[in-house]
């Protein structure tokens, strides 16, 4: 997994670098947050985690690399790097009302579990008179993880009156529907589970450094939205929580 991640990275600094004509738009994020959390479930306990994440992206065709670098993941102390994940996927905006349709695939490379890989389709707008964004997505993992994910997610940007900084506001709240009862489980029943899993609050400040650097700062407010979710949420993550505090910031170096 080690040489496929370094070979992955060349082939994305080639094809941001090597364009003359019409060189594609890059981004290169790194995240430093107090947890990482995935959809509601906690992936880690008591360590910073640490985010890197690539994205290349030309006329509306997009490849992105993300992984997760755990700083304390094991008992004894030790950090790990435990997740690479592959999204590709094309975005049209041409559609009426200016909606744009965002549709593709992510390949989880896990650590110590079985690897995963989702299809999504996404529709969003920015309604014009308030500014607020909101989207739809459905993911469907078709792996070893099989079920359907659904999120509702808005959002408003905020202009604020320093730097040329701006305050984004969002939310998100996601449904599971799983074939998987090995996976995600009904606690109240030996089926799987089907129901609103969590709502995730956050807030964010962008800054910009210049032309082309961006320092955020982030946080998030992650919580269960049943019952049912409690169990399920408290049982997957590795902390015991069905509700998670987070936050951190985030580098930013786009062209």
């Amino acid at each position: 997994m080690k040489k496929l991640w370094g070979v992955l990275l060349v082939f994305v600094f080639s094809f941001s670098c090597g364009w003359a004509a019409e060189r594609p738009q890059a981004d290169y994020t790194v995240d430093v947050l107090s947890q990482y959390v995935w959809r509601g479930f906690a992936l880690s306990d008591d360590s910073v985690v640490i985010e890197p994440s690539m994205t290349v992206s030309y006329l509306g065709f997009y490849i992105n690399f993300w992984g997760n670098y755990d700083t304390d993941q094991d008992t004894n102390g030790e950090a790990k790097w435990n997740e690479t994940d592959f999204t590709f996927g094309y975005t049209y905006e041409g559609l009426p009302l200016g909606l744009s349709l965002d549709v593709g695939g992510i390949y989880y490379a896990l650590d110590g579990t079985k690897d995963s890989f989702e299809i999504f389709a996404s529709l969003s707008g920015t309604c014009p008179k308030t500014g607020i964004t909101l989207s739809t997505t459905v993911y469907r993992e078709i792996s070893h993880y099989p079920g359907w994910w659904i999120s509702i997610a808005g959002g408003r940007d905020f202009k604020l009156p320093y730097a040329q900084s701006s305050l984004n506001i969002s939310l998100e709240a996601m449904y599971l529907s799983s074939d998987d009862q090995g996976a995600y489980p009904d606690p109240d029943d030996n089926d799987e589970f089907s129901d609103w899993l969590y709502l995730k609050l956050g807030a964010e400040v962008e800054i910009p450094l210049g032309e082309y650097f961006s320092l955020t700062p982030k946080i998030y407010y992650s919580f269960s939205l049943t019952d049912d979710a409690d169990d399920l949420i408290q049982r997957i993550s590795w902390d015991n929580n069905h509700d998670h505090f987070y936050g951190g910031i985030s580098l930013s170096f786009s062209f």
